[in-house]
């Protein structure tokens, strides 16, 4: 039977310690809907449940171990899932893939060396090298062809005797690309060239979206290669906290045990031992996980670029998280703005190395990532002002200057013609979003009933958003307050169509204003 249905029922997480919900409800209040950490919002297969409820009656929690069960679990999920080969004798143990990292920092790097890092990153990556005395090197993502990708020969460039280590996110967190073969085999080369070691993070490995394959370190190259899983993000069981590592080079994985020997962190969780242990049997729940998630992704991202345009959100390979470029509404701070205004809690993109953006989880019940979005959206719309005032008010200048954008250097328009002196007899309107001055228009009577509305500007980079037809509904709004009767406009050709689709009409034949052509278009008020 299909355990589909069970990723549509949200169970709630209230009251039970939970860091997503219940950390959130106490800092900011119960009205805040969380969708931010990388926490599903699903219950985990039903075959997990079972087991550890078994083990928890057997009643007995002494000093457990790891057993050939737990060993030769991990070796078929990689055998299957990612056809990686393992030897039993390359795995190892970890409290964490964040501990983790930290260790192989501290192990195979001395104070004041560097470790690069490829941002917007997933925050701990920062931490792990910087509160351990070392250097972060910064090699940033960068977009080409609506693509992330990496900057490998800006990489290359900043790697000297100092660099020991690049800390990989595959997939990536949070800008969710799955590395191609080709890209990790060129990152390879370069670490091999220079003597540095690839620690990949390859915990979201399961969570891959058609046509993507992933491909793990491991296909590529084992000397000098770390590879670090868990079954904690694809089965939503992260608060057991079993983590691993595949160390194929001997001389890595020798100084790893004596590390972790020296620490006492051999012993392990009784039930997280469990948990893998039948994790790794569900890989028909872990497809039908996928189908509900990638389904998710798509509405997520449908959404938001029909719904909330200024909006930039990343299509993600892997992972339930968007990466949501929010740099057009210019807010210092818009994670806050979320949070305020839509009361929808946010990952901040301060924290991943770019405050210009924000990371949804959309890793939950349909229902409530609808809520979620529709609850962002309102909040969208609400940030879109049109004031109207006359030329006295100071902010005509705003007026002015975008006017000046559009017509005197967009179209050539000559200064004279544009400033016409007729702007003191004329009530003037300006639409802003997110505090943003984006377009202005002004509307003269030009007889009793009748208005004029003229000098229509959108700033070009905000076109085709609908701020037009927003305007435009406002402009007409406030003039059938003024007892209008009828609105009259001369249309440039090239935006006819957008008039008539406000329900003006074209009268008379087409003539030359400012040597563009015009047409004389008028609408009857209802």
């Amino acid at each position: 039977m299909s355990n589909l249905g069970d990723f549509d029922t949200f169970q709630g997480r209230l009251g039970t310690d939970c860091v997503k919900w219940d950390m959130i409800v106490k800092l900011y209040g119960d009205d805040v809907l969380p969708m931010w950490v990388a926490d599903m919002d699903f219950p985990t297969s039903p075959k997990i449940v079972e087991r550890l409820q078994k083990r928890v009656e057997h009643g007995f929690f002494g000093y457990t171990f790891r057993s050939d069960e737990y060993y030769n679990a991990i070796i078929n999920w990689y055998k299957n899932r990612y056809n990686v080969d393992l030897d039993r004798t390359w795995i190892v143990d970890g409290p964490g893939v964040v501990p983790m990292l930290s260790f192989f920092v501290n192990l195979f790097s001395q104070p004041g060396d560097k470790v690069i890092i490829q941002p917007p990153i997933y925050p701990p990556f920062f931490k792990v090298v910087e509160n351990n005395g070392r250097r972060v090197i910064e090699n940033r993502l960068v977009k080409k062809d609506g693509k992330w990708q990496m900057d490998l020969e800006s990489l290359e460039s900043s790697i000297d005797e100092r660099t020991k280590m690049i800390i990989l996110s595959n997939p990536h967190n949070p800008v969710g690309r799955v590395w191609t073969r080709e890209e990790l085999e060129k990152l390879y080369k370069i670490t091999q060239r220079h003597g540095i070691m690839v620690v990949s993070d390859e915990i979201h490995a399961d969570l891959i979206y058609n046509p993507h394959r992933f491909v793990s370190f491991l296909n590529i190259g084992q000397k000098d290669v770390v590879v670090l899983n868990s079954p904690g993000k694809t089965f939503n069981i992260a608060g057991l906290t079993n983590s691993y590592g595949i160390i194929p080079d001997e001389k890595i994985r020798t100084a790893y045990k004596v590390y972790l020997e020296n620490m006492e962190l051999n012993s392990t969780n009784v039930l997280s031992v469990e948990a893998l242990k039948v994790a790794y049997r569900c890989g028909h729940w872990v497809d039908e996980l996928i189908t509900y998630l990638q389904a998710n992704r798509d509405f997520t991202y449908q959404y938001i670029t029909s719904n909330m345009p200024l909006f930039k959100p990343e299509l993600p390979d892997g992972t339930y998280l968007m990466w949501i470029d929010c740099s057009m509404m210019r807010l210092d701070k818009p994670q806050q703005f979320f949070l305020d205004k839509a009361r929808v809690y946010l990952n901040d993109g301060t924290e991943f190395g770019d405050g210009k953006c924000v990371r949804l989880n959309f890793a939950c019940p349909r229902s409530l990532l609808k809520e979620g979005l529709e609850r962002m959206k309102r909040a969208y719309d609400n940030a879109i002002t049109v004031e109207y005032f006359d030329m006295s008010d100071i902010r005509f200048k705003q007026c002015a200057l975008i006017r000046e954008m559009v017509f005197i250097i967009g179209q050539n328009i000559e200064q004279e013609m544009e400033m016409d002196g007729k702007d003191d007899e004329a009530v003037h309107f300006l639409l802003k979003h997110f505090g943003t001055p984006i377009a202005t228009a002004r509307a003269r009577q030009i007889e009793d009933g009748i208005w004029k509305i003229e000098r229509v500007a959108v700033l070009k980079e905000y076109r085709s958003y609908g701020y037009g037809k927003r305007i435009m509904d406002e402009i007409e709004k406030v003039l059938k307050e003024k007892g209008a009767r009828k609105y009259v406009l001369n249309a440039q050709i090239q935006v006819q169509g957008f008039y008539e689709k406000l329900g003006y009409n074209a009268v008379g034949d087409v003539f030359e204003e400012a040597n563009i052509p015009h047409v004389k278009m008028e609408k009857v008020v209802m």
